[in-house]
């Protein structure tokens, strides 16, 4: 009898995830149904939303190693996201449904990675990573949602789906990307065959310069030195090309890609953080991602402390002032803690201080940007 109530119980959950019904303040998974060529593969997806309003909160997705354990990839981050106000998202990429390193890491761009060839160079609807943009569609509509884009955080082989993703679908409404701990890059380089490099790659020149504008964080444990750990690919090309192990490879990664965009004289937002006393170890790696969503939207690097303008109260509840003695402001902007623009505001006239309506923000940690001075305050 107890069984039946709980099977019940299950069946009656899995009915309203499937219908799209997500709510703040929950745990759990549904399936995801992609279209297309893809239409076979249900997915899990295991997602934690923490409480508070949801229609503007945050989107981080979770992508997992070759374990293809994306409980444990949500899992990871259900106290940072509970904290900081972030709805976390962990696809599953069943070893059933994309079975080997062709389809995950790989995406299955190709239908032999590591023999490409244009006859056997499969169609973008085909690609594991057209799942993404869908699944983010999917979600807004879930949880009503007003989010322009979503950021994304992936481990080991995770990361290097991640980083392909940006290297092969730059126009998605991906904000920043954490790739962290890869054991090895597709490198763009032209004079090494895909998948270590990009000649036979299908990946044009201006695909190129575009994936180099996006935000992405080449993100290394210092101590993610172990050529002999479990997994990691070696072989002549990639050893004599990327390095013996993660950190190395990863160096190489970020190294030759900031060359090449210097070649093509293009703009290169790419950024390499290493992380002191840590391995392979995704928990910590996790964390420390935290706080490069929590600035790399607004980075110090690209963001000054503003002289020109002040806001307050900070914290605030309801309204914030913004006092400002920039002469020529054609808008206000406020991002989200992992770069999503949450608020904007055109000015068709100057005045000294501008009143915004911020009520229906969740509560959490915002950057107000103008023009190119940015400074964070608080909604609680």
């Amino acid at each position: 009898m107890m069984k039946t109530r709980l099977f019940l119980v299950l069946s009656f959950f899995t009915l309203l995830l499937n219908s799209q019904t997500l709510t703040s303040n929950s745990t759990g998974f549904f399936e995801f149904t992609p279209t297309g060529p893809l239409s076979s593969k249900t997915m899990k997806v295991f997602y934690h939303i923490p409480n508070g309003s949801i229609n503007q909160m945050p989107i981080l997705f979770s992508f997992h190693g070759d374990a293809r354990n994306a409980d444990e990839y949500r899992d990871y981050w259900i106290s940072m996201a509970n904290q900081h106000k972030i709805m976390v998202f962990a696809p599953e990429f069943s070893e059933a449904n994309f079975p080997g390193g062709d389809a995950y890491n790989l995406a299955n761009i190709f239908d032999d990675g590591d023999n490409p060839s244009r006859s056997t160079f499969n169609a973008t609807n085909e690609w594991t990573f057209s799942v993404i943009e869908p699944l983010f569609e999917q979600i807004k509509q879930a949880v009503s949602g007003s989010q322009e884009g979503y950021s994304a955080w992936g481990h080991s082989a995770g990361a290097q789906f991640l980083s392909r993703f940006v290297l092969y679908m730059p126009n998605s409404k991906l904000n920043v990307a954490v790739c962290s701990n890869a054991g090895w890059y597709t490198v763009p380089e032209t004079t090494i065959d895909f998948p270590y490099g990009i000649k036979n790659g299908q990946l044009s020149e201006n695909t190129l310069i575009s994936a180099f504008s996006k935000k992405i964080v080449v993100h290394l444990g210092l101590n993610d030195t172990n050529p002999n750990d479990a997994g990691l690919r070696h072989n002549t090309i990639v050893d004599n090309q990327q390095g013996l192990h993660r950190l190395e490879r990863g160096r190489y990664f970020f190294s030759t890609s900031q060359s090449k965009a210097q070649s093509l004289n293009t703009t290169f937002n790419w950024e390499k953080k290493e992380v002191a006393n840590v391995g392979h170890n995704p928990q910590l790696m996790a964390n420390n991602a935290l706080t490069i969503f929590l600035n790399s939207s607004l980075s110090t690097n690209y963001y000054s402390n503003p002289t020109t303008f002040k806001i307050y109260p900070n914290p605030t509840k309801d309204f914030l002032f913004v006092d400002t003695s920039i002469s020529k402001i054609s808008k206000i902007e406020i991002y989200s803690i992992i770069g999503s623009l949450v608020l904007s505001k055109k000015l068709t006239t100057i005045n000294s201080t501008e009143k915004l309506d911020i009520s229906k923000l969740p509560n959490g940690v915002y950057f107000l940007k103008i023009n190119s001075s940015a400074i964070k305050f608080i909604k609680n």
